[in-house]
């Protein structure tokens, strides 16, 4: 079982530092950890499709469009981090051009397009450790020590080696990510000619 305390002791494992056994104990790397736990785990999200992080949604629809505009606008999806397309129907392979901005009159990011009921494929913000693939958490570990290493243990030549580590953790886990999307899209015009 992934807990958060087992991801930030393979971060510090990969500085030489000794586990912690608890994010509350009161010393500097339980403080650090929690500094940058939650913005390095959505950075590692961002960077790659993550089959586990991924979601698909019908859009809702704020505003029909105005005066000629042809865009319509809708609600940026509230689990999402990183939109991946945007497409005009459930299913539909080719995406949209679409552009996320920050509405002042409505006070919320959302999605413009030109398209009628769309959808949207994004990376949704994990926050449950258990649901985080072996990849990831690799992934993730690597890209806490990285964030960590200068602080901790004084030393950039760490620092860079364990960004080379983190880098090839990446492309691993995306070759391996398409080797899934490959056979789960096999799987998935198997059972369509069953139908």
């Amino acid at each position: 079982m992934i807990s958060k305390i087992t991801i930030c002791n393979l971060a510090l494992a990969q500085l030489g530092q000794a586990p912690i056994s608890s994010l509350d104990q009161d010393d500097e790397k339980a403080r650090r950890l929690n500094l940058f736990y939650e913005p390095v785990r959505d950075e590692v999200l961002r960077t790659h499709n993550w089959a586990f992080a991924a979601a698909e949604e019908s859009l809702g629809l704020i505003e029909e469009p105005q005066k000629n505009s042809g865009r319509y606008v809708y609600k940026y999806p509230a689990e999402a981090l990183f939109i991946r397309r945007v497409f005009n129907r459930e299913g539909a392979k080719e995406p949209v051009k679409f552009r996320e901005i920050f509405r002042t009159d409505l006070h919320c990011r959302v999605l413009e397009t030109t398209v009628p009921q769309a959808y949207a494929e994004y990376t949704r913000r994990i926050l449950d450790e258990n649901l985080f693939d072996s990849a990831f958490v690799k992934s993730f570990s690597l890209a806490l020590a990285c964030d960590l290493a200068v602080a901790l243990t004084g030393d950039s030549t760490l620092a860079a080696q364990i960004l080379q580590k983190y880098t090839l953790s990446l492309d691993e886990a995306r070759r391996s990510n398409m080797t899934e999307n490959f056979a789960r899209a096999d799987f998935s015009d198997t059972f369509t000619e069953v139908r």
